[in-house]
């Protein structure tokens, strides 16, 4: 498979993981947390329901750049994908939810999609690379 054609394709993979990632996150909290179940109907979240909710949008987006990176077989294309979940989530943060949320909320979550797409496919670059090496054998 050609890089271009692969990094496509991990683009497509990095945001239907990011996406499964989230509704589960949103459906596991709906589903065990019932305040957090009563509140999402008028998104009147408590401080706790916000930073779950930014901490469920990091670890889909961390998730989401190591499956980039897989199968990109490049880490460049995690930060290309945190590119392309930003421009993504820009305009609906900006123009439909803005007035729903703290305006911390949206300058946490806008702000660390890039960085931590990117680190997380860097991480997982060194790993994989890590694991092909041969390691040198220690003898004593």
């Amino acid at each position: 498979m050609n890089r271009i054609v692969r990094t496509a394709a991990s683009l497509v993979a990095g945001c239907l993981v990011a996406v499964v990632i989230a509704q589960t996150g949103n459906a596991a909290a709906r589903s065990f947390w019932p305040d957090y179940a009563a509140a999402e109907p008028t998104k009147a979240y408590s401080l706790a329901m916000l930073v779950a909710r930014l901490a469920v949008g990091a670890l889909c987006t961390a998730v989401a750049g190591c499956v980039t990176t897989i199968v990109a077989r490049d880490g460049r294309a995690a930060w290309l994908l945190g590119g392309i979940l930003l421009a993504i989530s820009l305009p609906i943060h900006l123009l439909r939810v803005w007035a729903d949320y703290p305006a911390w909320y949206h300058i946490v979550y806008l702000g660390y999609l890039v960085p931590i797409a990117g680190l997380a496919g860097l991480a997982m670059q060194r790993l994989s690379l890590r694991q092909v090496r041969p390691q040198p054998r220690v003898t004593h």
